[in-house]
């Protein structure tokens, strides 16, 4: 089971909750989120104390007392360190007393032992570590210095031993989240051993064993978290285990299939009469449509408003600024909404009316989507419900001021001709005289529109479908539609000039383009990085501030 959720909802909560319960079951094993290992001094006088097994400590309250271990808090709790995995370094040097004691009592009774008749008692060990982390090898307990034992590990097939506190945190971390749950078995292969048993067979559980693993991705590459899940299930499978991770990772969200994935719902967004906790989705078919429409399994967990915005999901190649980075850069309260990418205008509209309904019906009624659109040559405001339009044409446009763009590129001042605020100033009035034509021809195309022909029941009308849709198509390009497009366009360019707005209502893409080809192109400074450091630099501009008070208040009034 995997539960999930934002900051603040509950899941450590929860699972401490959980390890408080007692009934018929086996043992409950917790592992917190804030854990530590320190490195540990192992002297073989302290191994003879008490009997140590991880198992034992992961369903304890608190850590017991042991001679050789100092730790600087034996609470285990969400809120805390947990020092338990101080103590694995101790553990495994007990299981090697123990081997080498069972080796001792069998040659005392039998006089010898012969080749083959021992089994190799850290074989689950070196199996589990070998699955998630093929480059480590465990090598033996190093007894030689009584005041230092070591825990040798080899590390990528070199010919090097290492202690166990020489590892990456990641690898320790893997080790001491595993380590408990394979000890059985290795224990078990212990007492075989006395007798001469060898047989390979996995021992099973001898009882029901619940794990609570609070954040179980910590330190660990994404790829070793996917890694994880899979081992997990088939821990799971093979023994009498049952696994409730509490998790943020993207990995292990999107790898759940839908009988796994829990959400924990922030109690404000649930009436007090339902669960927090409800299941995603009830089959995989389902849980795919949902990430489909949301872009992520992320995107729904998150539980905020969504603000769908235009054009593609950003990606760490990408080579164009993208509308949701440069929300991001405009204003901070941005952070406050799950912003994701929805394609064109028609795109967004929809896809935002679909999340609202989602939204709504599956997981909170306090939640909804927006659209957040281009105005492009739109008059007014918008007449569908959460549907919002920006105060210039496009984002762009909010990025087109001297005082910005002067700002967004101190960088590389010394590299260009432009002297001060001035000259941009200047430069900016230049390209906007040189792209009336490029804009009269955008309104014009606007007005023709996009005309798509669909073949339309009943078939056996199709000759007069078509003819009918290219005497529509024939109309809105002859020469009078087109003259009168071209006047009207021709028009609002001049309005747009006298009333000295063609910064906000020319296409502010190809503005901003061509203000990086003619001045920023060999200056090193990429066009990304220059809209952005605009767009960050715009944040202080009034228009902007005044654009995102309102459109915060018309998603959520006060």
């Amino acid at each position: 089971m995997i539960v999930t959720g934002p900051n603040g909802c509950g899941k450590s909560t929860l699972l401490e909750g959980l390890r408080s319960y007692t009934g018929p079951t086996g043992p409950i094993l917790y592992v917190g989120p804030h854990r530590t290992s320190g490195r540990q001094q192992v002297r073989m006088r302290f191994l003879s104390q008490q009997k140590l097994t991880m198992r034992s400590l992961l369903s304890t309250p608190s850590l017991p007392n042991f001679e050789g271990i100092a730790l600087k808090s034996r609470a285990r709790s969400a809120t805390d360190y947990d020092e338990a995995s101080s103590y694995l370094k101790y553990s495994l040097c007990q299981i090697e007393l123990d081997r080498q004691t069972a080796i001792t009592e069998r040659f005392d009774r039998e006089g010898k032992i012969k080749k083959g008749t021992m089994p190799d008692i850290w074989k689950p060990l070196r199996e589990m570590t070998h699955n998630l982390m093929p480059h480590l090898r465990f090598h033996k307990i190093d007894v030689t210095n009584r005041d230092q034992v070591q825990c040798l590990w080899e590390v990528h097939t070199k010919a090097i031993h290492v202690d166990i506190d020489e590892l990456s945190s990641g690898e320790k971390a893997v080790i001491q989240l595993f380590f408990p749950l394979i000890e059985n078995r290795i224990l078990a292969r212990i007492e075989r051993s006395k007798g001469g048993d060898v047989e390979d067979a996995q021992t099973p559980q001898s009882e029901e064993v619940c794990v609570l693993m609070d954040e179980p991705e910590l330190h660990l590459h994404p790829n070793l978290q996917g890694k994880i899940l899979d081992y997990l299930r088939n821990l799971s499978i093979r023994e009498h285990v049952q696994f409730i991770l509490a998790t943020h990772s993207p990995t292990i969200v999107e790898q759940a299939s839908s009988e796994e994935l829990f959400l924990l719902r922030p109690s404000e967004l649930v009436p007090t009469e339902e669960n927090q906790l409800l299941q995603i989705a009830t089959d995989d078919e389902k849980l795919q449509v949902l990430r489909d429409v949301f872009g992520s399994t992320s995107n729904i967990t998150a539980m905020r408003n969504i603000l769908v915005v235009e054009g593609q999901k950003p990606t760490d190649n990408s080579k164009k600024a993208a509308d949701q980075r440069i929300l991001s850069f405009l204003s901070e309260r941005f952070s406050q909404l799950t912003i994701r990418s929805g394609g064109g205008k028609s795109e967004c509209k929809s896809l935002a009316e679909s999340l609202s309904d989602i939204l709504s019906d599956e997981f909170s009624k306090n939640l909804r989507a927006h659209a957040l659109v281009d105005r492009d040559l739109e008059e007014g405001k918008p007449t569908t419900p959460g549907v919002h339009y920006l105060p210039v044409s496009m984002i762009e446009n909010l990025l087109v001021d001297p005082e910005v763009i002067w700002k967004a590129i101190t960088t590389v001042h010394h590299k260009i001709s432009l002297t001060d605020q001035a000259a941009v100033d200047v430069a900016l009035d230049i390209i906007v005289d040189e792209m009336e034509d490029h804009e009269k021809a955008r309104r014009v195309k606007a007005e023709v529109g996009l005309h798509a022909f669909r073949l339309q029941d009943p078939i056996d009308t199709a000759t007069d479908q078509a003819e009918q849709f290219m005497q529509t198509l024939q109309a809105s390009v002859s020469p009078e539609a087109i003259g009168a497009a071209s006047a009207t366009a021709e028009a609002n360019v001049v309005r747009l000039k006298k009333t000295n707005q063609r910064r906000e209502y020319f296409d502010g893409k190809k503005l901003l383009d061509e203000f990086y080809r003619q001045h920023l192109h060999g200056t090193g400074m990429s066009k990304e990085i220059f809209v952005y450091e605009c767009a960050r630099c715009a944040a202080d501009r009034n228009v902007v501030k005044r654009f995102v008070d309102e459109l915060f208040d018309s998603i959520a009034p006060a």
